[in-house]
Order: C-alpha cells, then sequence, then structure tokens
C-alpha cells in the first residue's frame, strides 16, 4: 500500500544531508509524537491539508513510500484513528519504528497550492508517485473507492491471517475460529478457539488473544489496540474486548455464518436482545447483608491497581 506524507520542503532538505526523515506532523517530531503521520491516497492527502496545513505558507513536498519498504527498514504500519478519542472517525496510516531512511522514500513531488482559501481543491504536481495531478477533496466516487481500498489492505491482510489460523485450526480438530490483537505499535499477537483443547469453555480464539497481548505486553490496559476476528465475537468476547479497553474491533464471517455452522453465537445475541429468551438461563439477584464486603475491602485497600 503506498503511504504518503505530506512534509516542510526544508526539513526534507535536512533529511537529505543525515540519511534520515525525523519529522511527523507539522514540524513536530517522530520522537516527540511517537510516529510518523501519513495519509493513504489522494483523498485522505486533501483531508490534512485542509485540517493541518491550510495556514502554512513554507514549501511542502509529498513523500511516498511503500509498505514493504518501510517494514523491510524495521518499520511498522498501522492504521489508526486521526483523532483517537474518535474511533469511528477517519483513519490513517501511522508509522512505527523511528526515523524514516531516506532511501525507503519512494517519490517526491512539490505541492502546490492555490492561494485564495476559498478554493477547495489541492493541487499535486508531478508523476514520480503514480499519485494524480489534481488532487481534490472532492474525489469521484469510483477513485474514492480505490483509496479506501488502499486503506484497507492492512484490514484485509490482517483479517486473512485470522481466517488461515481458523482455518488451520478447525483441520487439526479444534474451533473453527481465529483472532489477532494488534497493539498500538503494531505488534501482532494471535489466538485460535482452544475450548475442546483444554476444556476450557471460556478459550473462545478473540480471548486468547487478547490475553496472548497482555502478557506480551505486560499490561491489562491494550488501548489503541484493534482485535481482528475470523468470525464475529460472542457477547463474552466482546466483553473481553471491552474490559482489555481494545479500540476496535473487525470481524469477517457472522453470527448468522457461525450459527449455519452448528454454533450458538447467534442464541447468545438474543439472550441479550431479547427479554423473552432469558428463561434459557435465569439470573437472580439475591442481596445479603454482607454483598458489599468486597468491595469496602477494595476501597479500603490503598495500594490496590484500578483497572
Amino acid at each position: 500500500m503506498p503511504i504518503q506524507h505530506i512534509a516542510e520542503a526544508a526539513d526534507w532538505e535536512r533529511a537529505l544531508d543525515t540519511g534520515l526523515y525525523d519529522r511527523s506532523t507539522r514540524g513536530a517530531s517522530i520522537a516527540k509524537v511517537g510516529f510518523l503521520h501519513a495519509s493513504a491516497g489522494p483523498r485522505q492527502v486533501a483531508l490534512v491539508l485542509d485540517a493541518v496545513y491550510a495556514d502554512v505558507t513554507e514549501p511542502l513536498v509529498l513523500l511516498t513510500m511503500h509498505e514493504e519498504t518501510l517494514h523491510g527498514a524495521g518499520l511498522r504500519v498501522v492504521l489508526e484513528p486521526g483523532v483517537p478519542a474518535d474511533p469511528r472517525g477517519e483513519w490513517f496510516p501511522h508509522v512505527y519504528g523511528g526515523p524514516i531512511p531516506v532511501g525507503a522514500v519512494a517519490g517526491v513531488e512539490q505541492i502546490d497550492r492555490p492561494q485564495p482559501r476559498v478554493e477547495q481543491n489541492r493541487v499535486v504536481t508531478g508523476s514520480t508517485t503514480g499519485v494524480p495531478t489534481n488532487v481534490s477533496a472532492s474525489v469521484p466516487a469510483g477513485e474514492e473507492s480505490a483509496e479506501n481500498a488502499a486503506a484497507s489492505s492492512l484490514i484485509e491482510a490482517h483479517l486473512s491471517r485470522a481466517i488461515d489460523l481458523a482455518a488451520s485450526n478447525a483441520a487439526t480438530n479444534g474451533g473453527p475460529f481465529g483472532a489477532l490483537v494488534v497493539s498500538a505499535d503494531g505488534q501482532v499477537f494471535q489466538g485460535t478457539n482452544r475450548v475442546t483443547a483444554t476444556h476450557d469453555p471460556t478459550a473462545h480464539a478473540e480471548v486468547e488473544a487478547i490475553r496472548s497481548a497482555g502478557l506480551g505486553l505486560g499490561t491489562f490496559d491494550l488501548s489503541g489496540a484493534v482485535l481482528y476476528a475470523s468470525c464475529e465475537p460472542c457477547p463474552m468476547c466482546l466483553g473481553a474486548a471491552l474490559w482489555s479497553r481494545i479500540t476496535r474491533v473487525v470481524f469477517a464471517a457472522d453470527r448468522h455464518d457461525a450459527a449455519a455452522a452448528g454454533f450458538d453465537d447467534a442464541a447468545f445475541y438474543e439472550y441479550f436482545e431479547a427479554p423473552g429468551r432469558r428463561d434459557a438461563m435465569p439470573v437472580v439477584h439475591h442481596p445479603t447483608d454482607r454483598a458489599a464486603a468486597p468491595f469496602e475491602a477494595w476501597r479500603g485497600n490503598e495500594s490496590r491497581t484500578a483497572y
């Protein structure tokens, strides 16, 4: 997937001297921000120009890199929300792992912007990266679809891996479910359904992946991570994702596909969604005098770790 980054021309000139490009967004360093902010396609480039660089008068250039080259340089590309507090908003590729080697940049183009602020088009000149000559915030539907396809390539790759894990597990007498947790810095932790192997009804692929991520990262807080699952997570797995503070869940097959294969996911969803189904497993509130004792002990423990 082409990864594009807007840089101030002066910063890029300095990078040519040092061999490393170390800026993230609008002059802020990668060391300070934690990653290189980039874009996937001309529509996102136009969005960033409007939102971040509208009042910048210094010359700008567009750097184009390729995901495979970045990986070869020891860097990781992670698709994340442009606004962390709004995971439903626009997602952008972020590059983790440190400064970008100049040799990893496949093309550099001058960005020409219109003078009047009321003119909405942003024009990128040059042809070294295959970016169309005119880049506008209003992109034709066909072109926007192509950009969205490029931006979703990371998602498709992770889902494909989860599906491969599920199929392999099913072929060796495991459950047909696989999952990945991809941390905010691009580390990948995987899990498969091990219910029958461990006699543990909670050993779903998503839970196993979350457990692996927690152990591997040394934390129970997986904020910024994304859970990719071969099939729509059941309510238990969604609860585990919520408790682990995972930012987003992406799945391939849905609960109806699982039901067609003989799994109860759809029925479990109905248990929570349809009050009439609660008779399948009654849940009874039976207050006692000491019901609050554990919480009192919790509040009284000043060395407790909140979660």
